[in-house]
């Protein structure tokens, strides 16, 4: 059990070699971590929002990949305010490994998650849903679109330089200026 470890290894605090104790301190701060972890695991099944709310905020401020895994769930929360901070979450971490589970959130019904998940897989670098964000460069939202746009820019990739080069004539200032800086992106 993880507080039987966490004792044993309180006792090593005081052992004669220096080593020992550096160990002994080093294991109990990341297990003590894991712990936390699991709790803000736990506390993403509670019924209020504001227990959920904190619990991805704890897990936000973990470098853990089993912090990872819980934001991963909390992307698919009933309430749009965390899952839009989980996908934030994750993709400011560069969570690679669930870069499908932000995928999934490019057709979420509240814009902002969608903004989000769009943001996450252009701080990624998948070039491999360039795709996807090209679908997006139709969408009526110009958030959506404009969002879309500074994702595939950071992608970089040569292919996106056409449907780029299209939006400079877009009616929507926000949406040819986005499209610019995007061109400036592609190598």
């Amino acid at each position: 059990m993880l507080k039987d470890r966490i004792d044993a290894l309180k006792l090593l605090l005081k052992d004669s070699n220096e080593r020992v104790r550096q160990v002994a301190s080093n294991a109990i701060e990341k297990l003590s971590v894991r712990n936390e972890i699991n709790k803000f695991g736990d506390a993403l099944s509670s019924d209020d929002i504001i227990v959920r709310s904190r619990a991805v905020f704890g897990l936000s401020n973990v470098d853990d990949s089993k912090a990872l895994e819980y934001l991963a769930v909390a992307t698919a929360d009933m309430d749009a305010g965390i899952r839009a901070n989980a996908v934030r979450i994750i993709g400011e971490k560069k969570g690679v490994k669930y870069i499908d589970v932000i995928a999934k959130r490019i057709s979420d019904p509240d814009p902002n998650v969608r903004v989000e998940a769009i943001k996450a897989i252009g701080n990624m670098g998948n070039v491999s849903y360039l795709a996807h964000l090209l679908q997006l460069l139709k969408d009526p939202n110009i958030t959506i679109v404009t969002a879309a746009i500074i994702a595939i820019g950071r992608l970089k990739d040569p292919r996106a330089e056409k449907p780029l080069m299209i939006l400079l004539s877009h009616p929507a200032p926000e949406v040819r200026s986005a499209a610019a800086e995007a061109l400036a992106e592609i190598e």
